[in-house]
């Protein structure tokens, strides 16, 4: 039989668990949301220096200045694009995540189907 001890020290891990796992989801979430704003960003410049090129070019003209600026813009938008790629060590973090049993606490397999110390059904 579970004391309540127990289950108030199981339902503690199992609120903290739920706690940092909600708050990485979060995390992931913005970042995601970040990155699509940078590539709809970059998108929008690259769109902007193509129709500069072609409108100067179809009217005859060259205004290499501007072309420049337009690429320093598209090359800017690049860079912060570049520094919000995935860390492989947000990847490996997921590996090393240990469950624990909610019942007593124990760390048990993320595979296990029961909890190797008490038998809780997982």
């Amino acid at each position: 039989m579970i004391t309540f001890n127990q289950f108030k020290r199981g339902a503690a891990v199992l609120a903290d668990t739920a706690l940092k796992t909600g708050t990485e989801i979060a995390e992931r979430g913005k970042k995601q949301v970040d990155l699509m704003a940078l590539r709809t960003k970059l998108s929008k410049a690259q769109r902007e220096l193509g129709a500069l090129v072609y409108s100067l070019h179809k009217n005859g003209e060259e205004n290499p200045e501007l072309v420049e600026k337009y690429i320093r813009v598209v090359a800017s938008v690049e860079a912060e694009l570049a520094a919000y790629t995935p860390d492989v060590s947000d990847e490996a973090d997921d590996a090393d995540v240990q469950m624990l049993c909610p019942s007593c606490g124990a760390e048990v397999d993320p595979a296990a189907t029961f909890c190797p110390v008490c038998g809780y059904k997982l």
